[in-house]
């Protein structure tokens, strides 16, 4: 009788996590559709330049397609997009770095994906070039690479002051580029009572070209 009680308070609790997860879900495609920008509405929906237009070090903002996606754009209201990675080249092949999780058990972490799979998981990109001065930008580069290299894991608290022993896409990118002296990319504000990086202030960066 114990072990049936215990199955239906697992149960209980596993279709309770449903419905708060698909009730964020629609609070962010609500979010998403009212407070996005003009030029996010007008965009096209791949916008990814020629590669010989593209450097590494270049931030690459994208519209995703998962679950989550739609309440991240919305939490991102001015620019749509719903996360963000870095460019890397190895030849004449380009990946991008960038912190992801699964949208369901939320394990993942630090890692690096072809260009070409991350812009078929997106509905709208957008590649801008990194301004940091090019020995900053080098070291920025190598810390990304440390942390996908030594498997960081995603940072499913949210929790800016765990010095990134896990990481959430934009804690990722604002992680290195603090280790790297550029203490200003990415503003630091304040949500549900924790300080977090949002993709917008990566957007709006005075690093980061318009």
């Amino acid at each position: 009788m114990e072990n049936g009680h215990q199955q239906k308070i697992v149960l209980l609790l596993r279709f309770l996590g449903v419905l708060v997860l698909a009730f964020l879900v629609v609070i962010g495609i609500h979010r998403f559709s009212y407070f996005r920008s003009p030029s996010a509405v007008t965009a096209t929906a791949i916008e990814a330049q020629p590669l010989r237009q593209m450097e590494a070090g270049d931030l690459i903002f994208r519209q995703g397609k998962g679950l989550w996606s739609p309440y991240f754009a919305g939490l991102n209201s001015r620019t749509g997009y719903s996360h963000l990675g870095v460019l890397i080249s190895e030849g004449s092949e380009f990946f991008v770095l960038h912190a992801d999780a699964d949208d369901l058990t939320l394990k993942g972490g630090a890692q690096r994906t072809a260009l070409s799979s991350f812009i078929e998981d997106s509905l709208r990109i957008e590649i801008r070039r990194n301004l940091m001065p090019q020995k900053a930008k080098e070291e920025f580069l190598s810390h990304l690479e440390t942390m996908v290299r030594n498997g960081i894991h995603f940072d499913d608290s949210f929790d800016l002051e765990d010095e990134g022993s896990k990481v959430y896409c934009t804690e990722f990118i604002w992680i290195a580029a603090q280790r790297a002296g550029i203490l200003d990319f990415g503003e630091v504000i304040r949500f549900a009572g924790r300080e977090v990086v949002l993709v917008d202030s990566f957007f709006h960066s005075r690093w980061v070209s318009h």
